[in-house]
Parts: structure tokens; sequence; C-alpha cells
């Protein structure tokens, strides 16, 4: 009975795999979301079979954009590391590389260091076995990867080369894909250079009907005009996107905490309040750690914009303990206000009160941080 379980449902995510990157994506996605317990109790139970890997390899290469979107990187890794390590896992090494894919780019959120390491991983048998797509995939990975551990000038190589191929193939999927990920490794490095990248990676989505990557683009030029101090352009193309991310259920906090941070410069810290409590309370259902630690940061900011210096130095402590364990730096976007908060906090407190506030947020456990930050639990009596 649970075999057929398990294969009823391996057949509907293979079956959904190649809809999650086009025009129907928002539908295929909802139903899978029908099914999510389904899922994972049927890639569970191969994971617990000694012949199920070749099931398990396949679920990740099928999941790879439902998990993604949904923000169940943690469910991923859970799912694939343990069959990774096994012998039989690479019985069929173009499966095994795809789903070392699948978890390099879960591990991006989670440990970057393990994300890295898997992505060089499969870089090098994508090479070894000559694959086209499977290269172009493992490159864009890779690229992706070195961003989110703040190495863009790493990225730039293989993401460029991610790119070229994927132009050599044809395929507006990868070729959306490779381009955003390389995209941002450019835009750190040589913002000059990230206009051209942007308008073809942006034609590539309107071409595949891919929902998905359109919304991390338009979130990104959102990000980019912030930077830029062009408040009403990031405020429209962070609405464009929050209209997107409705359109496919996209249940990450990306979006909503560079909203905060838009409302915030324009002078609204009840709506950017509002928009980092809805990312934390994303990232809280989903145990995304770093969406967990953005949200704590945006909300320790507002709370030393309001001179509420004892709660900003314990968030502050809250979003550098949520952020550590997945060995990420803190985005360009948010360190210059992050700092600039930190020297504000430590400034009115003084050092010793600063460093205890501080400490108390990073030694909070997991449901008194959540409820620091969601304005629920009193404010601890510090010595004077």
């Amino acid at each position: 009975m649970a075999a057929a379980h398990c294969a009823h449902y391996l057949a509907l995510a293979e079956t959904a795999a190649p809809h999650l990157t086009g025009p129907d994506q928002g539908k295929w996605l909802a139903r899978l979301d029908t099914d999510q317990a389904n899922l994972r109790h049927a890639a569970e139970h191969a994971a617990s079979r000694p012949d199920g890997s070749e099931q398990v390899l396949r679920f990740g290469v099928a999941l790879r954009r439902y998990w993604i979107t949904r923000t169940r990187n943690e469910e991923a890794l859970a799912t694939l590391l343990p069959v990774l390590g096994r012998p039989e896992a690479r019985a069929d090494p173009q499966l095994f590389a795809t789903a070392l894919v699948t978890a390099a780019l879960a591990g991006r959120g989670v440990d970057v260091t393990l994300a890295r390491q898997l992505g060089e991983q499969a870089v090098g048998l994508a090479r070894q076995l000559d694959a086209s797509r499977l290269v172009i995939e493992s490159l864009a990975a890779l690229c992706a990867v070195y961003y989110h551990a703040g190495e863009p000038q790493r990225g730039l190589p293989v993401g460029s080369e991610a790119a070229e191929l994927a132009r050599q193939l044809g395929d507006d999927v990868l070729l959306g894909e490779s381009l955003t990920h390389y995209l941002m490794c450019v835009h750190s490095t040589d913002p000059t250079r990230a206009s051209t990248l942007f308008s073809e990676a942006i034609a590539c989505t309107q071409r595949s009907g891919d929902q998905l990557f359109a919304n991390v683009l338009t979130n990104y030029a959102g990000v980019h005009a912030l930077r830029a101090g062009d408040i009403p352009a990031a405020r429209a193309y962070l609405e464009q996107a929050a209209q997107v991310t409705r359109e496919i259920g996209d249940q990450g906090f990306n979006v909503a905490v560079n909203m905060g941070w838009v409302l915030r410069q324009d002078n609204d810290p009840d709506g950017a309040r509002s928009s980092f409590q809805a990312a934390l309370q994303a990232s809280r259902r989903h145990g995304s750690r770093s969406g967990i630690a953005y949200a704590s940061l945006g909300l320790a900011c507002l709370a030393a914009d309001a001179r509420d210096w004892h709660r900003a130095a314990m968030l502050h402590g809250v979003a550098q303990a949520f952020l550590d364990p997945t060995g990420q730096p803190w985005e360009e976007l948010e360190e210059p206000y992050r700092q600039s908060s930190l020297d504000q906090v430590r400034a009115h407190l003084g050092q010793q009160k600063f460093d205890r506030a501080y400490a108390t947020g990073m030694a909070f456990s997991t449901g008194e941080a959540l409820d620091l930050a969601s304005g629920k639990a009193p404010q601890p009596d510090l010595p004077a």
C-alpha cells in the first residue's frame, strides 16, 4: 500500500514538474499544495527503503521549483541529504548530479557552506558527463550560491558561462534563470552592466511565461531603485512583484521585507511594520532562518527609529542569531541600514548596556525571539 502511494505521488510530482516553469505554474503549484503532506510522506517512505534512493532523487528533481517557490528549503535538504550520501545514489550519475543542484539551491538560505560544496560537486559531475542542460543548471546554481555567500566575484565566471551556454541552447527558462543569478553578481561588482542583462532576462521570462523568475527580477528591480533613492519606482516595482507573488502563491519573504524598507524610507513606520511582520510570519511558517533574520532586522531598525533602544538592541541580536547559522553575510541593501541603526542604538544606550541587550537577543530561545519580534513578549528588565 505504501509503495503504491509513493509511486502515485512521484508520478504526480513528475507530471507537474514541466508545468512549474511556464504560464500554468500557479495552477500546478496550487495542485501540489493540496497534496503537500502526501508528497512529503511518499518521499519519506522512499527514503526509508534500501532500494528507494532513486525515487527520492527523482522527487528532488521534480519538486525543485515547488520547494523553492514555497520556501521549503529545510524540507528539501532533509529529504535529499541522507540519500545523497548513499553509494547507490550514484547509480544514475546524471540523476544524482541533478538532485545535487536542487540541494545546492535549497541550501543557500540554510547552510551556505554546505550549498557551496554541493554546487561545486554538481558542476564537476556535470562537466564529466558532458550534459549540456545539467552543466547550465549546475553553473547557474553555483553562481547563486556564491552570491548568497557574499562572494559575487567568484560567481561572475560561472554565471557568465551558464548564461552563454543557455543562449546557445536557446532555452528561455534556463537562460532566464541563469541571467537572474548572474545579474545579481554583476550588480554587486559592476552595476553599470546590469541594465542590459536585466532587460534580456525579463524578455526571457515574458517569452517563457516563467512568473517565478519574473517575480524575482521585478523584486530585484525594486531593490535597485531603492538603493538609487527612487522610492516611487521602488514601490511600483515591488507592488508589481507582490501581485505576481499572489498569483503564483509564492510564500517567500523577500518582497515583503523589501517593501518594508521602502515604506520605512517613505516615512510610513506602521506600513513598514506590517510588511516586516508579514515577512516574519511567512518565514516562521516555513522555518526560514534567513527570512526571520531579515524581518527581525527591519523591526529592529523601526524600534530604533521609535527610540525604543533596549528593544532595538535585542532585536538586532535576534536578527544576527538567526542569520549566523546560514553562513550568509547581510545583503548589500540591508547592511547600511543595519550599521546605521546599530551605531544609533549603541550611542544612546552606551556600550555596556548595548552589549547586554544585544547578547540577550542573541541568547533567546526560538520561541522567545519570535515573540519579541512579533511584539508579544514583555521587554526584560535590564540593569541600569
